[in-house]
């Protein structure tokens, strides 16, 4: 009874704040009043509850992005206020960071706690092999995130990525945390003006996926990816004869998209190797 009072709490607060403000400072006085290993373990339990019970079956995207990052900025807080106390790598408290990353679907937000899942792995536990050996599960799950491309076997690419990772600065978790969900709230006050092409979703270089993704223009007059109810910023690179080179706003590996004047597009890593080329819905 007293797990789903708390719960419910904390649900009602992020809802009842709307999707406008995340009330911060209401979740670190809570923290702080966490005084003893116990209770610190069992607040690491609620905030996994409500990650299983209600993020993972909450279909409203407004209302997932605000449950996701308010336990994302959670447990940067207990991180940040308690350290390792209560914390068990190999328990609950040591899946729930990895679940707080993969079940968010905001590349700005995966970026912003990229340290903590670096904290986690440093300390080991659950970490180490969940969905593979580390990193490849937290390396797909931002790869899919931001290009949905796929990781999958290519174990080569990991350390690189890592690194590039390594080097995003990020001075303040749960500040750069609140930047992205507020963005994300100003992305949805945008209106689609018009499409550009679609393609088909494909994550391996081999095969198609069901469903398809765009390229977007929104009423600020700039283009966007968009794909299963979401976009990204889209930035103008290089301008060619026949093609253009766009990034994603805050992607990390350095990888782009050409987008050819026939409607053609083809992803690309950091040294112009072709990854994925799409095929065009006609």
């Amino acid at each position: 009874m007293k797990d789903n009072i708390v719960i419910l709490f904390s649900v009602l607060l992020t809802v009842s704040f709307g999707f406008s403000q995340i009330p911060i400072e209401e979740y670190r006085r809570e923290i702080e009043q966490l005084k003893t290993d116990d209770i610190v373990n069992e607040y690491w339990n609620n905030l996994y509850k409500i990650d299983q019970q209600i993020l993972v079956n909450t279909t409203d995207l407004k209302i997932a992005d605000s449950i996701s990052i308010s336990n994302m900025i959670k447990a940067a807080l207990i991180f940040d206020i308690h350290g390792t106390k209560g914390y068990n790598s190999r328990g609950i408290s040591g899946f729930l960071p990895i679940l707080n990353f993969s079940h968010n679907h905001i590349g700005q937000s995966q970026i912003a706690y990229w340290p903590i899942i670096e904290k986690c792995a440093k300390i080991g536990g659950a970490i180490e092999n969940f969905g593979g050996n580390y990193p490849a599960y937290q390396l797909e799950c931002l790869s899919l995130t931001f290009y949905n491309y796929s990781l999958f076997n290519q174990q080569e690419k990991y350390p690189i990525l890592v690194d590039k990772l390594s080097e995003i600065e990020t001075v303040n978790i749960v500040d750069e945390l609140l930047k992205s969900f507020q963005y994300q709230n100003e992305l949805r006050k945008l209106s689609e003006v018009g499409v550009l092409n679609s393609w088909y979703l494909q994550s391996f270089k081999d095969h198609t996926d069901e469903g398809e993704f765009s390229f977007v223009k929104m009423s600020d007059d700039n283009l966007y990816l968009k794909i299963s109810g979401r976009i990204q910023k889209l930035e103008l690179i290089q301008t060619y004869n026949k093609s253009k080179i766009y990034r994603l706003e805050t992607e990390p590996f350095g990888w782009s998209y050409i987008y050819g004047n026939d409607g053609s597009l083809t992803l690309i890593d950091e040294n112009a190797n072709e990854l994925i080329k799409y095929t065009l819905v006609k």
